[in-house]
This record gives C-alpha cells, structure tokens and sequence, in this order.
C-alpha cells in the first residue's frame, strides 16, 4: 500500500523533506516503525493513522507530538542564545560561549569541529541527509537529539538555516525532555598510519578518532585533511590504513635538520615568531618576525595550529609533513622538524622535491 504522508507543521520544508526522502528510502508497516525512526533525531515526533473511514494509507506526522500554533516567541533572535556558524561542508566554525557549554568544550578546545561529531548514536546518516536539507536553503525548526562530548544525549530545540553561504544555528536546551544516560564508547578501531616515522601524524590521527562517535574511513579522512590534505584511510579487514600523504614517500634524510641554511624559525607557545633565519623569510615571506603561524597557514586549520603545538610539547620534539602558501600565494610541501626548548619552539623546514615520493602502486 502506498503511503499518503502528511507532515505538520506542514511549513516546515526541512522537516517534510527530511520524511520523505526516508519514507521513499524504507518501508514501514506500521506507524509506530516510522515513529521509533524519527525519533532517533527528533524525540517529540508522533505518528497516527487517519480514523477516516478508507484513509487507513494516510498517515500524520506531528514534528512536535501535537499541532502547535507557532506562536512561539522568537527565542532564536536573542544573541546569548547558544548558536554556531557552519560551512556548508559541515564544518562548525564559531561557537558561542553558551554553544560549548552545551557541546562540551572549553574554551581552549580547537576548531573547527565537524558536526557529527555531536549526533546521537545511530544517527549518522539520517542527521546527514537533514544537514544537506538545511544547506540547500530549507529553514529547519525542530526539536533534535544532541549528544555532547560528555557522552549523555540531550534534546534541544533547533533553529537553523542558510545564509551568505553558510548555516546559522541556534538551540536551547529542551527541559521538557529527559537526558539520556551516556552511551558506551564504540569499540576502538585499530589502525596503523603511514609513514610510519611520523609519529605526530598518528597521534593527530588518534585523537581525531576518539572524538568520533560514529567512526567512519571516510569521516576520519575528512577530519584530517583540514591539516593534512592528502590523507586516505582505507579499511583492511578489522585494522584502517591511514596515509598522511597521497603516494607513498620515501623517508627523508636522518636528521636533514641539521643541514646548514635550511629555513628555521622560533616562536612561543602561542605560535608568535620572533625569529626568523634568511632562507624562513625567503620562504615564507619577508615580514615573519611578529606575525603568528595561525596568520600564514592555510585557511581552516589556525585552531589546529594550537592543538599540533601541545602534541609537539608533550613529546618534546616532532617531524611530520605540512604544506603552507608561500610569498607568491602558491602552496608548497616541506617536511618540519619542531623541538621545544624551555617556552619556545624551534621549527626547521626542507621544502620537498618530487624526488621525495614514489607510486604507491
């Protein structure tokens, strides 16, 4: 029997879309299977057949459990309300503060973070497709499930939508509703990373994967290359390859750092650079001295400039493989060596050749 699905508020497109586009994906028998469906996102949703003789193949969607007025106030316009600013990739890149005491995070804590990284369990893909709703342009406004670093799942109230081409959100807390207990951590992934001398790259790596509630190979790649454009993780059995770089590279010289003339450059734990040698400025630009390495990287990955800095510092030194715009605009790839000596890093670079690498095959 071919369902006829009637969605209320009938005005919210984002939610109606978001329906059908499940409802023309599964079968469902019955209203309480569709019911216990949606309500892995949307914990107020009710679904009740039509009690109109012969409309048995009607079913009503109710968003918020009941029909509403929509008179509610305009709770999402006042500016201490939690909100965040998406990329329409899904990228979080601005929280309030009230944003990541509901997310869990600190204010040190770096972004961007990607926002599956706070779905409920079990709802990877559905939240997915309702995010490319939204980034479509469909205004969403609905009560979904959260779960914060803190593990619990909560609900909140949603307002987002689309604008100067990003995603605009703002929620509250949903006092109506009960916090859910903490759901178990998914079971470790066990994976080894090429190269395997970079051991900053497999840390990254590492804690890029703890923060994820649903692991994917193809969600942990996206998550890496903000820093490392060229990584791949591909699945072999119960162990993932992760590869920093897209073809297989041959290791560097042992310590190439201490060639003579090679770019080098200091600066503190908050990245300010206060010395730079000629071949640094050569490279990088001539006014280094006073600038912050969160200025020159490439865009998207500043917040991940303090997060490589505290691996550097709680192992003492590193070497690993970046890329960075050089003076003419144009990216280039160097290998770097970091030490931190006392409150202050040392940071030698080899800009790479194609030499360096070789077919993966």
């Amino acid at each position: 029997m071919k369902r006829d699905i009637r969605i209320i508020p009938s005005n919210d497109a984002a939610f109606r879309r978001h329906v059908k586009h499940m409802a023309a994906l599964h079968v469902f028998n019955t209203v309480d299977h569709l019911t216990q469906r949606l309500r892995t996102l949307f914990p107020r949703v009710v679904v009740r057949p039509s009690e109109v003789s012969g409309q048995e193949h009607v079913w009503y969607v109710y968003r918020d459990g009941v029909w509403r007025s929509g008179a509610d106030p305009r709770w999402w316009a006042d500016e201490r309300t939690p909100r965040v600013s998406v990329t329409t990739e899904g990228w979080i890149e601005e929280a309030n503060a009230p944003a990541r005491a509901i997310l869990g995070l600190g204010p040190s804590d770096a972004m961007p973070r990607f926002f599956t990284d706070f779905v409920a369990p079990g709802t990877l893909q559905d939240a997915t497709d309702l995010f490319a709703v939204v980034a479509a342009g469909h205004e969403l406004s609905a009560t979904i499930l959260v779960r914060p670093t803190s593990g619990e799942v909560i609900a909140c109230d949603l307002r987002a939508w689309s604008q100067g081409g990003r995603i605009h959100a703002a929620f509250r807390l949903a006092d109506d509703l009960p916090v859910q207990a903490a759901v178990a951590t998914p079971a470790s992934v066990a994976f080894s990373c090429e190269p395997a001398s970079d051991a900053l790259f497999a840390r990254y790596a590492g804690e890029t994967l703890a923060r994820m509630p649903e692991p994917t190979p193809d969600g942990l790649a996206l998550r890496l290359r903000r820093l490392y454009p060229h990584a791949q993780v591909e699945a072999r059995g119960g162990t993932w390859l992760v590869r920093r770089d897209a073809t297989r590279t041959v290791d560097p010289p042992t310590d190439w750092w201490r060639v003579d003339g090679l770019p080098a450059v200091r600066y503190d734990g908050q990245g300010l650079i206060f010395e730079a040698n000629d071949a640094a400025r050569a490279a990088l630009g001539a006014e280094l001295v006073g600038q912050h390495w969160q200025e020159l990287v490439t865009a998207g990955t500043t917040d991940q400039v303090g997060a490589v800095l505290r691996m550097i510092a709680d192992a003492g030194w590193a070497v690993s493989r970046f890329r960075m715009p050089g003076p003419d605009g144009y990216l280039f790839e160097f290998d770097s060596y970091t030490e931190l000596s006392g409150d202050t890093f040392l940071t030698v670079m080899r800009p790479t050749s194609s030499g360096d690498s070789q077919s993966s095959g």
